[in-house]
């Protein structure tokens, strides 16, 4: 058509394309956001989301995309209790039974 696109053609004319084609409602950010989240769940480090969201500063990453990380919160959790050793003696028997059996 031989004119320039106006820098906010994409933001106004995203909504009828996601209606248009059956999309979810969401904005076009949305999908900078969800491309950072499908990236961190697959196990892409945040600094290497970093570098491809163009994020000058590593806490910017972080601090809003960091929290995303539910895999990793449920693997740490796990670490967690594979990681305590409760004693066994067998004439005292599980500090964790007798714990188990009070509360």
């Amino acid at each position: 058509m031989g004119d320039r696109i106006k820098p906010n053609w994409l933001t106004v004319t995203f909504p009828d394309f996601v209606e248009k084609h059956g999309l979810p409602r969401m904005r076009f950010h949305d999908l900078r956001y969800s491309c950072a989240s499908l990236l961190l769940a697959n196990g892409v480090p945040l600094k290497q989301i970093q570098e491809w969201l163009g994020h000058s500063d590593f806490s910017t990453t972080a601090n809003i995309y960091a929290h995303l990380d539910y895999t990793s919160k449920l693997s740490s959790a796990q670490a967690m209790v594979d990681g305590i050793s409760l004693p066994q003696a067998d004439h005292f028997g599980s500090r964790w039974d007798r714990t188990a059996e009070k509360g």
